[in-house]
């Protein structure tokens, strides 16, 4: 075998001993680096051939995290950092360092002040009334508009914020992952149903009538059909309808990504739910979700593919929010500072509700969530803070007048769920906040926010 693939060259000579010893499919996997050696030596970097070896190499590279991360050693960091700076040489994309989202979140030393600041203002001894006012001065700082204002002063009213408004579109409750803590689970005897593109305009077109322009596509994990070629497909058709859509579904290739970016989605919300990998491997227990790390990088891939929005969160409720939410704040800032020209979002969901047998294990109240949510703003003063009506109207209200500048209204869960005057079932979960959009418009407007519809007027 001829290591002497690029840069990397040295690094897989020296450790091709260790893969051998470490990898049970080694003389495999290495005669993919030979096959990469040649595609490269012969110029054919980007072509076709190349970027399927590449995607081959990025899936090796996720199964040796996955089968080796709870004994990650400085040759296994090293093997994946070269595979990875080889599978992107391969793909025929501009030279960068290598992904260390793994590393980024556990490396407190990275804690800006802004950061460390912000955490200690979590605590319970701190008067939450300092940090709401921090938080709220911030938001208004960074996201009044011209119209904010003058309606403010005309009306009398506070000077308040612009409020993005959306709602997410469900197409498909299939699947194959047994996620402990979710309504979709495999084993779940629910009401199951996969949107056609049809079906899926038809809700687009009900939620267009009702003021929306920017709408969150959301589908399970099923990959004989919720494919890279549906989702497009929807997404196009959406384009086409001056819909702006974004999606939340199972992390996909960086090709696949780029797919979806160049049919016209604006952006990616992906959850890590719980940054504790270990709980994380208990409450994902079969399933491609269950590879910890390939669903962290996901907004790596997310971002090299074209996507402009990066929305990040936790599942509160599965840890301990004290590690969960600035481990969150670290992969926000890595994020920040590798691909600067990105939007960041971030959300909180907590666990209202869960499959019998499920247990909460880390219930996080009203004030904890406040609390977190400032932090956030005060770490992440442009970020966008997005809230969904799992929470409560009055707790949506306060927390909107506070730091929340994204927002959904009349909500569904459920595929087809926006079809009027129908009973709905296979929910992921049930909503909390009940009010109409015409309800939720009629709040924002009397309260002196500027509701917003649509992305390029954001």
């Amino acid at each position: 075998m001829k290591l002497t693939v690029t840069e990397d060259a040295s690094v897989f000579e020296e450790i091709a001993g260790w893969i051998r010893d470490r990898d049970a499919h080694a003389e495999h996997h290495l005669a993919l680096i030979d096959q990469a050696e040649a595609a490269l030596a012969a110029g054919r970097r980007g072509d076709a051939s190349s970027r399927e070896l590449g995607e081959r190499i990025e899936r090796w590279r996720y199964q040796y995290l996955h089968e080796h991360a709870v004994e990650l050693t400085w040759q296994d960091e090293t093997l994946v950092d070269a595979l990875d700076g080889l599978a992107n040489r391969l793909a025929g994309r501009p030279s960068r360092p290598p992904r260390s989202t793994g590393r980024a979140i556990r490396d407190a030393s990275l804690d800006t002040d802004s950061m460390r600041e912000a955490i200690e203002m979590t605590d319970p001894c701190f008067p939450i009334e300092r940090l709401i006012d921090r938080a709220r001065s911030l938001t208004r700082r960074n996201f009044a508009t011209a119209g904010t204002d003058e309606t403010a002063v005309a009306s009398s009213l506070p000077a308040r914020h612009r409020m993005l408004v959306y709602a997410p579109l469900y197409v498909s409750n299939e699947c194959v992952n047994y996620c402990t803590y979710c309504g979709f689970r495999y084993p779940l005897d629910i009401a199951r149903r996969h949107l056609s593109c049809d079906e899926a305009m038809e809700q687009v077109r009900l939620l267009r009538g009702r003021g929306f322009r920017h709408v969150l596509v959301v589908g399970g994990d099923f990959p004989r059909l919720t494919t890279t070629g549906y989702y497009a497909e929807i997404i196009r058709a959406m384009v086409a309808e001056d819909v702006v859509p974004a999606v939340e579904i199972a992390p996909q290739t960086t090709q696949s990504y780029a797919a979806l970016a160049a049919a016209g989605a604006c952006g990616v919300t992906l959850y890590q739910e719980t940054y504790d990998e270990g709980r994380y491997r208990e409450y994902h227990e079969r399933g491609p979700k269950s590879s910890y790390h390939w669903r962290l990088e996901s907004h790596d891939r997310a971002a090299e593919g074209g996507m402009a929005r990066l929305g990040l969160g936790v599942l509160l409720g599965l840890s301990d929010p004290r590690r969960d939410v600035p481990a969150m704040m670290r992969h926000g800032a890595y994020l920040r500072d590798r691909f600067p020209d990105r939007t960041l979002a971030f959300s909180l969901p907590r666990i209202h509700a869960a499959p019998d047998g499920f247990h909460v294990p880390f219930p996080v109240g009203d004030e904890s969530l406040i609390r977190w949510y400032c932090a956030l703003r005060v770490t992440f003063p442009r970020a966008e803070l997005v809230l969904s009506t799992r929470e409560s109207a009055s707790l949506r209200n306060r927390l909107a007048d506070i730091c929340i500048t994204q927002m959904s209204a009349g909500s569904s869960t459920a595929p087809g769920g926006y079809d009027e005057g129908e009973e709905h079932s296979g929910e992921q979960f049930p909503v909390s906040d009940h009010r109409s959009v015409a309800e939720v418009a009629r709040w924002l407007d009397d309260n002196g926010f500027r509701a917003v519809w649509s992305l390029d007027k954001a």
